[in-house]
């Protein structure tokens, strides 16, 4: 409610709906997962009380000053990471190319990572790891100059049935590019998306979450 008010543009209304929520967290909630809340609450507070010029108080001053923090170690990272890669792979003539990023689906992540033990630092531990790994290749390619950036989501037993068809060594990591590049092609449409979606579209990753409060997150980019 509080984002929706916010993106209306009614900042007071939105404000109370804040505050309220702080005072529900404030007296029934100490959890773990309560404080990420709360934190979040007043990020929205300082942001929604600047608006109005309303004078920030002690709690805003320190999670303002988290989050900055927060995201400029972030950003240090991720400038690390990509000096670093993921590569991606660019045509030398200068043609138009489409960059191809190919996902495995959520409930193939763990036979995936058991499937191929020589990528499972490419796969990360977890699926959250593995999202931003591709957000970061994703966005490679964009930076690099594709026309357009594909996310492709597929599955393991769709990789299975096309190297059986096509007789190739699935254990190759070029087979699985060729996979991406034939299925970017011919999948199913609701599984090949241009990327970035929408700010305000569910993300890609299929967390279930907008995009920008995903994969999209300004700390995540």
């Amino acid at each position: 409610m509080v984002e929706a008010l916010t993106e209306a543009g009614r900042y007071e209304r939105a404000l109370e709906w804040c505050q309220a929520g702080l005072d529900r967290i404030t007296a029934n909630d100490d959890s773990p997962q309560a404080a990420e809340y709360r934190h979040g609450l007043l990020i929205d507070r300082g942001f929604l009380r600047g608006e109005l010029g309303i004078e920030l108080d002690e709690d805003d001053l320190a999670a303002e000053a988290e989050a900055n923090a927060s995201f400029a170690q972030f950003r240090e990272g991720l400038r690390d990471a990509l000096s670093q890669g993921p590569s991606v792979d660019v045509p030398e003539d200068g043609e138009a190319f489409d960059g191809i990023v190919l996902r495995w689906v959520r409930e193939d992540f763990t036979a995936v990572r058991a499937r191929w033990l020589e990528s499972t630092a490419h796969y990360g531990d977890d699926y959250d790891t593995y999202a931003e790994r591709l957000q970061r290749e994703a966005r490679a390619y964009s930076e690099a100059g594709a026309a357009r950036v594909r996310m492709v989501s597929a599955t393991l037993a769709e990789f299975e049935a096309y190297t059986h068809r096509q007789g190739r060594d699935a254990d190759a990591a070029e087979t699985r590019r060729s996979f991406g590049e034939w299925y970017a092609l011919t999948g199913h449409p609701e599984r090949v998306l241009l990327w970035p979606p929408a700010r305000n579209g569910p993300c890609w990753c299929d967390s279930g979450r907008k995009y920008k409060k995903c994969c999209g997150a300004p700390t995540k980019n």
